[in-house]
């Protein structure tokens, strides 16, 4: 009998260190496992989302939940894990803040961007557009549209619209001249009604603070037959041709005095717009075009409206033309072709033309008769 229970009791010993092992096997796979999946989840934070090209735009469904979402960007091949997805979207109470709409997503993206960006938090539900003065509506849709913020076609269509041009408030048929160059941030759903009001009132900001700075000489203006429209004609053209800012009044003050002697202002600037069809190369003859109603080789006076965004500079330059010496004779300028990117002023067509022939032409015999404005 007794040796009975002590052979029992040594496999009883012998089952309890089986179930020990076991057991501590049980926990080293476990925490072996454990290890593996936090190694994962690491991974799988710090590994950009797959995002090809420069930026992926999206739109979130209303009442879409986390796992629809989750399911979404699994579909269109932008996360890999989606349990670790959808595990993240809880841990961080994100979750219930999911909002409806627009998001972009960028290759620099990581998983716990994409939780902020569902969440409406940080930058990627908005855009950030920069318009620079003498950059025309064509140009401005081209950049919005390869931005991802507007279709080009219904942009142009409707910054030209004299329809939503009307009831905006400018007094043109298009938004053409009448938008304030800056930097701009709209949100990914903001409309080309709303983009388009928005920049207007910059310009009509900038537009009345001129007009109240200088009311005496606006007024004299509008006694010589001008308006707000062919102020800012002159002034889009001044924009067009100047590169260095103390230029601008006095190629305002050769456009003015070509204007009273009812000269052909010949801006080349004005030959060129509206913007020829894609892969079309502009040629001389276009200047010379009589069925293009800018070109002022054949048209008479100002064009029908602005050729481009204005800045306040070449805005003020009308306001402020140049008056020093000789300045009521100023009618010619060309670029001196220096590097300077400036121009010389004449007086007569002579000497125009030799300041022509000696800086385009490379002739040695320089232009001489008119005192050259300084700023």
């Amino acid at each position: 009998m007794s040796g009975f229970v002590g052979r029992s009791r040594i496999g009883m010993g012998r089952a309890v260190k089986k179930l020990l092992v076991g057991f501590l096997v049980l926990v080293l796979l476990a925490g072996a496992g454990a290890c593996v999946l936090y190694t994962r989840y690491v991974s799988f934070l710090e590994t950009p989302l797959l995002v090809e090209g420069e930026e992926r735009v999206f739109k979130i469904p209303r009442g879409a939940s986390a796992a629809d979402i989750v399911a979404l960007f699994e579909e269109a091949g932008v996360i890999r894990q989606p349990m670790m997805m959808r595990w993240l979207l809880y841990r961080s109470s994100l979750s219930r803040r999911l909002q409806p709409g627009v998001i972009v997503l960028t290759p620099d993206m990581r998983p716990e961007d994409l939780v902020m960006a569902l969440a409406r938090v940080g930058k990627y539900a908005r855009r950030t557009v920069s318009v620079q003065s003498g950059m025309n509506l064509y140009e401005l849709a081209t950049r919005l549209h390869e931005q991802r913020m507007a279709d080009r076609q219904h942009f142009l269509e409707t910054a030209l619209s004299p329809f939503f041009a009307s009831e905006a408030g400018v007094p043109a048929t298009g938004f053409e001249g009448y938008l304030a160059a800056g930097t701009y941030t709209f949100g990914m759903e903001a409309s080309a009604e709303e983009m388009l009001r928005e920049m207007h009132a910059g310009w009509r900001e900038m537009w009345h603070g001129l007009v109240a700075e200088h009311r005496g000489v606006y007024e004299a203006y509008l006694r010589q037959g001008w308006d707000d429209h062919r102020l800012l004609t002159l002034a889009s053209m001044i924009e067009k041709e100047a590169v260095v800012n103390g230029e601008r009044p006095i190629i305002a003050r050769v456009f003015l005095n070509r204007l009273n002697k009812k000269m052909r202002l010949q801006s080349d600037p004005t030959c060129v717009y509206p913007p020829l069809a894609d892969g079309e190369k502009p040629t001389p003859k276009r200047c010379k075009d009589t069925g293009n109603a800018y070109s002022t080789y054949v048209i008479p006076g100002l064009p029908p409206g602005p050729i481009t965004t204005v800045s306040e500079a070449s805005m003020r330059a009308v306001f402020e033309p140049y008056s020093g010496p000789d300045a009521k004779e100023l009618l010619f300028f060309v670029a001196r072709q220096d590097g300077s990117w400036r121009h010389y002023f004449s007086k007569t067509y002579a000497e125009h033309q030799v300041a022509v022939d000696h800086f385009l032409k490379g002739k040695a015999k320089k232009p001489r008769g008119t005192v050259q404005p300084k700023f």
